[in-house]
Protein backbone atom coordinates (compact mmCIF):
# COMPACT_ATOMS: atom_id res chain seq x y z
CA UNK A 1 0.00 0.00 0.00
CA UNK A 2 1.11 3.33 -0.88
CA UNK A 3 0.91 6.19 1.59
CA UNK A 4 0.19 9.64 0.42
CA UNK A 5 2.53 12.35 1.70
CA UNK A 6 0.52 15.24 0.40
CA UNK A 7 -0.37 16.78 3.76
CA UNK A 8 3.31 17.08 4.71
CA UNK A 9 4.15 18.63 1.39
CA UNK A 10 1.22 21.01 1.64
CA UNK A 11 2.21 21.90 5.21
CA UNK A 12 5.80 22.55 4.11
CA UNK A 13 4.66 24.77 1.25
CA UNK A 14 2.37 26.68 3.63
CA UNK A 15 5.23 27.24 6.11
CA UNK A 16 7.52 28.50 3.33
CA UNK A 17 4.78 30.82 2.03
CA UNK A 18 4.17 32.18 5.54
CA UNK A 19 7.91 32.83 5.98
CA UNK A 20 8.12 34.60 2.62
CA UNK A 21 5.01 36.64 3.36
CA UNK A 22 6.40 37.57 6.78
CA UNK A 23 9.74 38.69 5.33
CA UNK A 24 8.05 40.53 2.48
CA UNK A 25 5.55 42.23 4.79
CA UNK A 26 8.14 43.05 7.41
CA UNK A 27 10.46 44.77 4.96
CA UNK A 28 7.67 46.53 3.11
CA UNK A 29 5.81 47.94 6.05
CA UNK A 30 8.66 48.72 8.41
CA UNK A 31 9.42 52.39 8.88
CA UNK A 32 12.22 54.03 10.72
CA UNK A 33 12.08 57.30 12.52
CA UNK A 34 15.04 59.10 13.90
CA UNK A 35 14.78 62.27 15.84
CA UNK A 36 17.84 64.15 16.94
CA UNK A 37 17.44 66.98 19.36
CA UNK A 38 20.18 68.75 21.15
CA UNK A 39 21.61 72.04 22.12
CA UNK A 40 25.17 72.65 21.04
CA UNK A 41 26.85 75.52 22.80
CA UNK A 42 30.41 76.51 22.27
CA UNK A 43 32.29 79.29 23.97
CA UNK A 44 34.12 81.68 21.69
CA UNK A 45 37.63 82.53 22.80
CA UNK A 46 38.19 86.05 24.08
CA UNK A 47 40.33 88.31 21.93
CA UNK A 48 41.40 91.21 24.11
CA UNK A 49 44.93 92.43 23.57
CA UNK A 50 46.20 95.72 24.92
CA UNK A 51 49.24 97.61 23.70
CA UNK A 52 50.36 100.25 26.22
CA UNK A 53 46.97 99.96 27.97
CA UNK A 54 44.99 100.57 24.76
CA UNK A 55 42.68 97.78 23.58
CA UNK A 56 43.53 97.00 19.95
CA UNK A 57 40.36 95.21 18.84
CA UNK A 58 39.85 97.97 16.30
CA UNK A 59 42.22 100.24 14.45
CA UNK A 60 43.42 102.83 16.93
CA UNK A 61 46.17 105.39 16.98
CA UNK A 62 48.58 106.27 19.76
CA UNK A 63 50.85 109.25 19.52
CA UNK A 64 54.51 109.02 20.46
CA UNK A 65 55.88 112.42 21.39
CA UNK A 66 58.91 113.72 23.27
CA UNK A 67 57.32 112.85 26.61
CA UNK A 68 56.76 109.18 25.72
CA UNK A 69 60.46 108.62 24.95
CA UNK A 70 62.95 108.04 27.76
CA UNK A 71 65.87 110.15 26.58
CA UNK A 72 69.44 109.25 27.57
CA UNK A 73 71.24 112.48 26.93
CA UNK A 74 73.92 114.17 29.01
CA UNK A 75 73.86 117.38 26.98
CA UNK A 76 70.14 118.22 27.29
CA UNK A 77 68.00 119.10 30.29
CA UNK A 78 65.81 116.37 31.79
CA UNK A 79 62.51 116.06 29.96
CA UNK A 80 63.94 117.73 26.84
CA UNK A 81 65.31 116.29 23.62
CA UNK A 82 67.70 117.50 20.99
CA UNK A 83 69.40 116.20 17.86
CA UNK A 84 72.08 113.65 18.69
CA UNK A 85 70.11 112.26 21.67
CA UNK A 86 69.31 108.60 22.12
CA UNK A 87 66.41 107.10 24.00
CA UNK A 88 64.04 104.20 24.43
CA UNK A 89 60.37 103.65 23.76
CA UNK A 90 58.63 100.99 25.86
CA UNK A 91 55.79 98.96 24.38
CA UNK A 92 53.87 96.55 26.62
CA UNK A 93 51.78 93.80 25.03
CA UNK A 94 49.12 92.62 27.48
CA UNK A 95 46.92 89.73 26.28
CA UNK A 96 44.62 90.26 29.34
CA UNK A 97 41.92 87.60 28.96
CA UNK A 98 42.80 86.43 25.45
CA UNK A 99 41.99 82.75 24.95
CA UNK A 100 44.19 82.01 21.92
CA UNK A 101 47.87 82.03 21.06
CA UNK A 102 48.84 84.67 18.54
CA UNK A 103 51.61 86.02 16.34
CA UNK A 104 52.26 89.71 16.01
CA UNK A 105 54.24 92.01 13.79
CA UNK A 106 55.49 95.49 14.51
CA UNK A 107 56.34 97.54 11.43
CA UNK A 108 58.46 100.62 12.02
CA UNK A 109 58.74 103.60 9.71
CA UNK A 110 61.70 105.70 10.81
CA UNK A 111 64.12 108.08 9.13
CA UNK A 112 65.81 105.23 7.24
CA UNK A 113 62.50 104.44 5.53
CA UNK A 114 60.93 107.91 5.34
CA UNK A 115 63.15 111.01 5.44
CA UNK A 116 60.38 113.10 7.04
CA UNK A 117 60.72 111.12 10.31
CA UNK A 118 63.13 112.35 12.98
CA UNK A 119 64.13 109.13 14.76
CA UNK A 120 66.14 106.11 13.66
CA UNK A 121 65.42 102.73 15.28
CA UNK A 122 68.67 100.93 16.08
CA UNK A 123 67.18 97.82 17.67
CA UNK A 124 64.06 96.35 19.30
CA UNK A 125 64.40 93.90 22.19
CA UNK A 126 61.81 91.71 23.85
CA UNK A 127 61.95 90.59 27.47
CA UNK A 128 60.61 87.14 26.51
CA UNK A 129 62.77 86.23 23.55
CA UNK A 130 64.36 87.27 20.32
CA UNK A 131 62.22 88.90 17.67
CA UNK A 132 62.59 87.93 14.02
CA UNK A 133 63.32 90.92 11.78
CA UNK A 134 62.60 91.25 8.07
CA UNK A 135 63.37 94.70 6.67
CA UNK A 136 61.68 97.12 9.07
CA UNK A 137 59.16 94.59 10.47
CA UNK A 138 59.68 92.68 13.73
CA UNK A 139 57.84 89.39 14.33
CA UNK A 140 57.04 87.78 17.68
CA UNK A 141 54.47 85.47 19.24
CA UNK A 142 52.79 84.63 22.52
CA UNK A 143 51.91 81.05 23.40
CA UNK A 144 48.72 80.00 25.15
CA UNK A 145 50.79 78.88 28.17
CA UNK A 146 52.30 82.38 28.45
CA UNK A 147 48.86 83.94 28.20
CA UNK A 148 47.36 81.59 30.81
CA UNK A 149 50.20 82.36 33.22
CA UNK A 150 49.49 86.10 32.90
CA UNK A 151 52.69 87.10 31.12
CA UNK A 152 52.97 90.48 29.48
CA UNK A 153 55.61 91.09 26.86
CA UNK A 154 57.67 94.24 27.05
CA UNK A 155 59.37 95.53 23.90
CA UNK A 156 62.14 98.10 24.19
CA UNK A 157 62.82 100.17 21.11
CA UNK A 158 66.23 101.88 21.01
CA UNK A 159 65.98 105.10 19.01
CA UNK A 160 68.30 107.94 18.06
CA UNK A 161 67.65 111.45 16.85
CA UNK A 162 70.27 111.61 14.12
CA UNK A 163 72.04 114.93 13.80
CA UNK A 164 72.08 116.16 10.21
CA UNK A 165 72.90 119.80 10.83
CA UNK A 166 69.30 120.90 10.33
CA UNK A 167 67.21 122.75 12.87
CA UNK A 168 63.95 121.04 13.70
CA UNK A 169 61.42 122.86 15.83
CA UNK A 170 59.19 120.59 17.90
CA UNK A 171 56.83 122.10 20.45
CA UNK A 172 55.29 119.31 22.61
CA UNK A 173 52.47 121.55 23.88
CA UNK A 174 51.10 121.98 20.36
CA UNK A 175 48.44 119.47 19.39
CA UNK A 176 49.52 119.33 15.77
CA UNK A 177 53.14 118.53 15.17
CA UNK A 178 54.85 119.61 11.98
CA UNK A 179 57.37 116.78 12.30
CA UNK A 180 56.77 113.08 12.88
CA UNK A 181 59.16 111.27 15.19
CA UNK A 182 58.37 107.76 14.06
CA UNK A 183 55.46 105.67 12.80
CA UNK A 184 54.57 102.14 13.90
CA UNK A 185 51.97 99.61 12.85
CA UNK A 186 51.10 96.73 15.19
CA UNK A 187 49.16 93.73 13.82
CA UNK A 188 48.04 90.55 15.58
CA UNK A 189 46.98 87.26 13.97
CA UNK A 190 45.73 84.13 15.73
CA UNK A 191 48.13 81.18 15.46
CA UNK A 192 46.94 78.41 13.17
Amino acid sequence: MKTVKKPKTIALIIVILICLLYLKGNSTYTSYESEVTGNVESDIADWKIKVNDTLITTETEQVINIDSISWESNHTRDGKASPGASGTIEITIDPTSTGVAFDYELTVIDQTVDPTKILVVNEIDSDVGKLDKIDNTYHGSMSLNDIKSGKKEKLTMYVKWEEHGQDTVVIPEEETQTTDFIEMSFKVVQKK
